[in-house]
C-alpha cells in the first residue's frame, strides 16, 4: 500500500510518501511552504508592480493569501475572481463581494483587464511528481491520496461558522466515537465541506486511479498524536494540537473521543490555555463559556474522566511551545520521530481504518 499524505496547514504543507513494508525512516518526507503562503507572495509581487489580479482555480486555504489580497485592494488595485476560487476567501460569496472583490462567472479574461492572471491550487501532486522523479520516486503508483485541510463548512444563514464546525463534528461522531470518523472517503464528504470537495476533485484530476481520503487538519493531528510510542499505551489521553490558527484538544479513551474543545490560538497564553484544558478535562467548562471567550466551543460525547485521571497530555502543532510555559506535565508528540509528521501519520492511520487496510 502506497499513500501520499498531505497535511496542508496555514504555515506549512507536510508531506509523507508512505509505503507499506518500508521503515518509516526510509519514507520520503518533506516540509514545504503552504499554498496560501506561496500564492500570498505572488499577490504581493503583483501589488509591488501595480498590476490588477484575475484569479481562477481551486479553493485553497485563505489565511496569508486573503491578507495579501486585502493589502492589494487597499492600494487601489482590482481583484477579480471566478466564483469557485472566491470560496477561498469566504464560504458566502456575498461576503466576498463586500470585501471589494469582483466575482466573475467566466474563466476568460474581461476585455478591459490589463493585469495579471493567477491560477491557485492546493493539491500539488503534479509538481511533486516532477520533483520526486529526480530522486527515482513516483506518485503514479500511489493507491491513496490522503489530504488534510481546515474546512469550517458552509454554515446556515445567521449561524456562526464556529458553532457549525463543532456541531458537524458532533454529528459525525454520535454513532461511532472513533477519531477516524472525522475522515471521509471521496463519496462520503458532506456537501457543506467545499474545500475538502475541491481537494478531492483536484486529486482525482491529477491521479485518477488513486482513491482519495480527506480530513480536517486538527483531527488529523490529534489522531497522529496517538501513534507516538509514549502515548500509544496511555489511557485516557488529552491530545492537544496548538496550530497557527486553531487549538484543538480532545479527550480520548479506549480509542474513542470523549470530548472536543477548540479555540483560536492567537487568543491563548500559557495561563489561559492551562485553565481551559483543566476545566475541559474536569467537565467544568461549558460550550458557551468557550464560545464567548472567542473560541469555537466544546462538546462531550461521554462523561469526562476528570483531569486527575488523564494519563498523558500529548501536545503537537507549531505553537506547542506555549504549553512548555505552564506547569502541566506534557509530552510533545513525535510519531515516526518527527513532530512535523503528526498530521501525515494521522492521515495514514485514518486511511488504514477507512479502507480496512
Amino acid at each position: 500500500m502506497k499513500i501520499i499524505a498531505l497535511d496542508i496547514g496555514a504555515g506549512t504543507e507536510d508531506v509523507l510518501l508512505y509505503e507499506g513494508g518500508k521503515p518509516i525512516e526510509n519514507c520520503v518526507k518533506m516540509i514545504l511552504p503552504s499554498p496560501s503562503r506561496v500564492f500570498a507572495a505572488k499577490v504581493r509581487e503583483a501589488t509591488e508592480q501595480r498590476r490588477e489580479l484575475f484569479i481562477e482555480g481551486e479553493i485553497i486555504g485563505g489565511g496569508a493569501f486573503t491578507v495579501a489580497l486585502k493589502g492589494h485592494m487597499e492600494k487601489g488595485l482590482r481583484v477579480l475572481m471566478t466564483d469557485n476560487a472566491a470560496y477561498t476567501i469566504r464560504n458566502d460569496l456575498d461576503e466576498v463581494r463586500q470585501l471589494g472583490i469582483k466575482i466573475v462567472q467566466s474563466m476568460s479574461l474581461p476585455k478591459n483587464f490589463r493585469g495579471e492572471k493567477l491560477r491557485i491550487e492546493e493539491v500539488n501532486l503534479s509538481k511533486l511528481e516532477v520533483f520526486l522523479k529526480e530522486f527515482n520516486e513516483s506518485l503514479l503508483d500511489v493507491d491513496v491520496v490522503a489530504v488534510a485541510v481546515q474546512d469550517h463548512g458552509v454554515s446556515l444563514k445567521g449561524m456562526s461558522n464556529r458553532r457549525f464546525r463543532l456541531q458537524k463534528m458532533k454529528e459525525l461522531l454520535e454513532n461511532d466515537l472513533k477519531p477516524e470518523n472525522l475522515a471521509f472517503r471521496e463519496e462520503e464528504i458532506p456537501q457543506c465541506f467545499l474545500r475538502m470537495r475541491s481537494a478531492v476533485e483536484s486529486s482525482k484530476r491529477q491521479l485518477p486511479r488513486a482513491k482519495v481520503l480527506v480530513m480536517d487538519t486538527s483531527p488529523a493531528a490529534i489522531l497522529g498524536c496517538l501513534k507516538d510510542p509514549v502515548v500509544e499505551e496511555a489511557d485516557p489521553v488529552l491530545a492537544v494540537n496548538v496550530g497557527n490558527g486553531h487549538t484543538m484538544a480532545a479527550i480520548i479513551s479506549h480509542r474513542e473521543i470523549i470530548g472536543i474543545m477548540e479555540h483560536h490560538t492567537r487568543l491563548l497564553n500559557p495561563r489561559r490555555i492551562k485553565r481551559l484544558l483543566v476545566g475541559f478535562a474536569d467537565g467544568m467548562l461549558s460550550d458557551e463559556e468557550v464560545f464567548k471567550d472567542g473560541g469555537h466551543g466544546l462538546l462531550f460525547l461521554k462523561d469526562s474522566p476528570g483531569f486527575s485521571k488523564i494519563e498523558k497530555i500529548a501536545v503537537t502543532g507549531p505553537n506547542r511551545g506555549i504549553l512548555s510555559e505552564t506547569d502541566l506535565k506534557v509530552h510533545f508528540a513525535a510519531p515516526a520521530g518527527d513532530v512535523m509528521m503528526t498530521g501525515p501519520i494521522g492521515l495514514v492511520e485514518a486511511t488504514r481504518e477507512k479502507f480496512s487496510i
